[in-house]
């Protein structure tokens, strides 16, 4: 008996959806518009300043790596509120520090300010991803994941429309608007407002009464301490070769934009492939949630839809950039007006719409290994390790002017291997559903239970999932008490 989910659920703040939501406005409005001024040309600073800021965000992304290492356990601590803000503030004073560069040209407060957002993100980054995996029931994931991605999407695209309408007469491969920084600086502002309403997964309530999870800090050592151990689960390092490259594609894209094209181009190209990801967001969300077929159909259908796409993408790439010469700049930069825009564009969008959509893939099958809010932030800490220490591979090589060619192949290996790895699990490691495991803390919804029983599974058999009356609490698990409110 499938339960039918209404598209906006009635609005509650302490709801699994509505918090889902919060923490994907925020972060459209950090990491999004972070996005969005990377793609207007090496993090918003003038084409020929693009070595500098790349060497800059080298440095932020290897302090990400380390911060999203030990975001879960700060997350698992302190909780989803206080963890965004403090990940939002990064983001403002690193945009500020953006502006000072492209004025000045002095470095000083950029290289500071990429320290601090490297910390930063990794908090925001971990517990969006914590929440999107673990708030949500498993016929829910793929939408709350791709909601978040989706309303990050959103927040590049109001990024990007900003210097689209500025910009929309200019042909000048120029820097970036003062009304620009301003204008983002101010919604970061707004997204600390949003953080005040997030709240821990025990105070999260499903539309049936039940809590998402009963479980509560055990204090930073303990949380620590289980956070190393997730890094002997050989399925999650078997997927490393699959998170190293996951969001190189911002680094090269903007690269190759900053290069090749003028602002108004980069301005319309970056605006338009964000807004194409939303859709193609919502169709994703439509497979990976289909309620008639398995979750292992659901992974395959997926990875066909995101990596038969991606792969045409990235040859199509390798094809146009073989003779590009990054030691000479274009004379002159491609306008919008231009014949062969065309081609640019659909190329553009078809690399950015595939690529982001391969990081909502990753989330699922992570979410599949497990319902536990707290096992959740300690897995998306480690994906986003692995990813941040793969863009900072890949900023720093950028930096010194690798040929496209070179970079372009490297990335789409990565890529291709990451396809075959999640082929792998999808085929052998993925189960039917992961709540009758005995996950402590995790509370199964009440019409899985109804639906077990329905099936004619006998529940006695299941250890501590027998049939309870109303209201009771009952145990699930071997050595494991984990809570289920069945009301």
């Amino acid at each position: 008996m499938a339960i039918k989910i209404p598209l906006f659920p009635p609005l509650r703040l302490h709801s699994p959806f509505w918090q889902n939501w919060l923490i994907g406005c925020i972060l459209g409005l950090t990491a999004g518009l972070y996005g969005a001024i990377n793609l207007l040309g090496a993090g918003g600073g003038r084409p020929n300043s693009a070595q500098t800021v790349q060497t800059v965000n080298a440095t932020l992304c290897a302090v990400f790596a380390l911060s999203s290492a030990f975001a879960g356990s700060v997350l698992n601590t302190i909780g989803p509120c206080i963890t965004a803000l403090l990940g939002i503030v990064g983001y403002a004073v690193y945009v500020g520090s953006l502006w000072y560069f492209d004025r000045t040209g002095n470095e000083w407060f950029p290289i500071l300010a990429a320290v601090l957002i490297g910390l930063s993100a990794g908090l925001i980054v971990v517990t969006m991803s914590s929440i999107s995996m673990s708030y949500s029931e498993e016929q829910e994931r793929g939408s709350f994941i791709t909601i978040t991605f989706n309303l990050q999407g959103v927040g590049m695209a109001i990024g990007g429309i900003i210097p689209l309408i500025i910009n929309r007469k200019s042909q000048e491969a120029a820097g970036v608007p003062i009304a620009v920084y301003i204008s983002i600086i101010a919604l970061m502002g707004f997204a600390c407002v949003l953080a005040l309403g997030l709240r821990p997964a025990a105070k999260v309530i499903r539309e049936d009464g039940t809590q998402v999870a009963t479980i509560h800090s055990r204090g930073y050592v303990e949380e620590l301490k289980a956070n190393m151990l997730i890094f002997k689960d050989w399925k999650l390092l078997l997927m490393i070769p699959a998170f190293l490259p996951s969001e190189c594609y911002l680094v090269y894209n903007g690269s190759v934009n900053a290069y090749h094209n003028d602002l108004r181009a980069r301005s319309l190209l970056s605006f338009c492939s964000v807004m194409l990801q939303i859709p193609a967001g919502y169709g994703l969300q439509k497979i990976l949630d289909h309620k008639t077929w398995t979750r292992r159909k659901r992974a395959f259908i997926g990875l066909a839809a995101v990596g038969i796409p991606m792969t045409a993408a990235w040859i199509w790439e390798m094809a146009r950039v073989r003779n590009y010469d990054r030691s000479e700049l274009p004379t002159k930069p491609l306008d919008w007006s231009d014949p062969n825009f065309g081609a640019i564009f659909v190329l553009f969008c078809l690399n950015w719409v595939s690529c982001a959509l391969f990081q909502c893939l990753i989330l699922y099958f992570l979410s599949s290994m497990t319902n536990s809010p707290r096992t959740a932030s300690n897995y998306a800490g480690a994906f986003r390790t692995f990813m941040a220490g793969g863009e900072a591979i890949c900023f720093g090589v950028d930096s010194i002017g690798v040929p496209f060619i070179k970079e372009a192949g490297v990335l789409f290996a990565f890529y291709f291997s990451g396809l075959l790895i999640f082929t792998y699990f999808a085929a052998y490691h993925i189960t039917p559903t992961q709540y009758l495991v005995g996950e402590e803390g995790v509370v199964i919804p009440v019409h899985v239970v109804e639906e077990l029983k329905h099936d004619g599974l006998d529940l006695q058999d299941v250890p501590g999932a027998g049939a309870a009356p109303a209201a009771e609490t009952i145990t699930v698990g071997e050595g494991k008490r984990t809570s289920i409110q069945v009301a």
